[in-house]
């Protein structure tokens, strides 16, 4: 069991026994003293203890000090003294369940799963209505159990009808990196109710699974709560690009880098990007140039600037800095060598060089089978792909061709997708093309084997019958006049 995983449950547990003890000022501010020695000296046993004792006695009847005393301790992992607390606190209230929490949250942070459940449990059952019980089981059982999981937290709604549910199980889920689960809870909540961490949740949650519009609602209401805070600002930048609203992502990085200045390379992306959004190609590129200044490490920007050459018709200019990219980058995706692939296949469309830049986009995607050959069936279908685009017919149905008989054995799931492209672009060239519908129709006839519904394969084939339906009826026509 992996630790780290449940080292927010001791965090948040410590936040709510603070948290709900926050009109006695005294607690909180005896302790400070006390926290502050033993991170300062967390080996040393005697660092604080004139500090805790006078604590213990002044709080001996209130185990939410006691607890909160130990999760200083647990902060230095010091789980001896942590245990020690929860076991005092049990003795002024044996019902008080934070402290079963705490002895939860120092099992956990040993790697003891099962003993930690058991101290949740106990929470539950001898503290129904506090929240920490629940939770800490949850965490501890969200990928083992999630269903379990997500049963004990629903158990709140009955023990707690105030506490926010749905918005507990978006974190759930989120934290087990379900994300469409995570987004249906979070959707349920009253985003008025959501503290500034689960609302800025919320905003990467709907970001992931593509609710971008989504996303930008909720950052914009986290602005209107939370105006000062800097997470909403990125996170409406993010989104207001993810969206295209370009004239609001710029507005908004230019409110960041007011307050903040340029010293993050990430905001300058999206800035970039917004401002390339808005056709400012120079401004944005400028903008990218400062993130590399900002931060050298990041060679995202090279992609970018790339971009915005290619959007201003500077191919040249777009390959040097794609190549740059690609060549500081071990781990590109696929796509980003297709987009260098398809600057050079924009100089052929332009009659530029034509023969030279397609035998350098064709040589990108046999650079990628040589580094990758497990993509294949990807790169020969993206180089039919490009040519066939291009209108060089006759050199895309060789290529196409080519990826029949190359994976037409393959049993790889994505190589059945490439072979469905490959039978049903040659059959359209055949046909279309060509001229030669006779020629064409072994490879509808393998396109509907693959994928019956194609329509371009059905069209054909619905043509075929037209056509034989009407050589028919002129014989039957001729025959009938003699």
């Amino acid at each position: 069991m992996n630790t780290k995983k449940y080292l927010f449950a001791g965090i948040f547990a410590l936040s709510v026994a603070l948290g709900a003890n926050a009109q006695n000022e005294a607690f909180r501010e005896s302790l400070k003293p006390i926290a502050a020695a033993l991170e300062a000296a967390p080996n040393d046993v005697n660092a604080s203890k004139d500090l805790v004792k006078a604590y213990k006695k002044q709080y001996k009847k209130d185990p939410a000090a006691i607890v909160a005393l130990g999760y200083s301790y647990f902060g230095v992992k010091n789980y001896t003294s942590a245990i020690e607390c929860a076991d005092l606190a049990l003795k002024i209230n044996n019902k008080f369940g934070d402290a079963y929490v705490l002895k939860g949250d120092v099992s956990s942070m040993q790697d003891d799963g099962g003993a930690a459940a058991g101290w949740y449990q106990q929470a539950m059952h001898q503290d129904p209505k506090n929240p920490n019980g629940y939770l800490g089981y949850a965490n501890v059982y969200r990928k083992r159990d999630p269903q379990g999981a997500e049963d004990a937290i629903n158990q709140l709604r009955q023990t707690n009808p105030d506490f926010p549910v749905d918005a507990e199980l978006g974190h759930l889920m989120f934290n087990a990196d379900n994300m469409d689960k995570a987004y249906e809870y979070y959707s349920k909540a009253n985003m008025d109710k959501l503290n500034e961490g689960r609302l800025a949740e919320y905003a990467l949650v709907a970001g992931s699974v593509n609710q971008k519009a989504k996303a930008l609602d909720i950052a914009k209401f986290g602005l209107s709560k939370f105006p000062s805070s800097k997470a909403f600002l990125r996170l409406a930048i993010i989104n207001a690009v993810g969206t295209e609203k370009y004239d609001e992502a710029v507005n908004y990085a230019k409110k960041l880098i007011a307050e903040e200045g340029e010293n993050n390379s990430g905001d300058l992306i999206y800035y970039g990007q917004a401002l390339s959004g808005l056709g400012q190609y120079e401004e944005a590129i400028a903008k990218f140039n400062k993130a590399i200044e900002v931060d050298s490490k990041n060679i995202m920007p090279y992609q970018h600037i790339s971009e915005t050459y290619a959007k201003m018709g500077d191919e040249d200019k777009a390959i040097e800095y794609s190549k740059k990219y690609l060549d500081l980058n071990p781990n590109a995706k696929l796509s980003e060598y297709n987009k260098l692939a398809a600057i050079y296949m924009a100089k052929v469309k332009k009659g530029d060089g034509v023969e030279d830049n397609y035998a350098k986009a064709m040589q990108v995607y046999d650079d990628v089978i040589a580094k990758y050959p497990q993509v294949k069936g990807w790169a020969l279908t993206q180089k039919a792909n490009e040519t066939f685009k291009a209108e060089m017919d006759d050199q895309a149905l060789e290529l196409y061709k080519n990826v029949i008989n190359e994976i037409s054995n393959s049993t790889d799931s994505d190589d059945r997708g490439y072979l469905t492209t490959a039978y049903r672009n040659v059959g359209y060239i055949l046909w279309s093309s060509k001229g030669d519908p006779a020629a064409a129709r072994e490879y509808f006839e393998k396109t509907l084997e693959l994928d019956p519904e194609n329509s371009l394969a059905k069209k054909y084939f619905e043509a075929e019958a037209a056509a034989n339906a009407e050589a028919t009826e002129e014989v039957a026509t001729e025959e009938a006049a003699e």
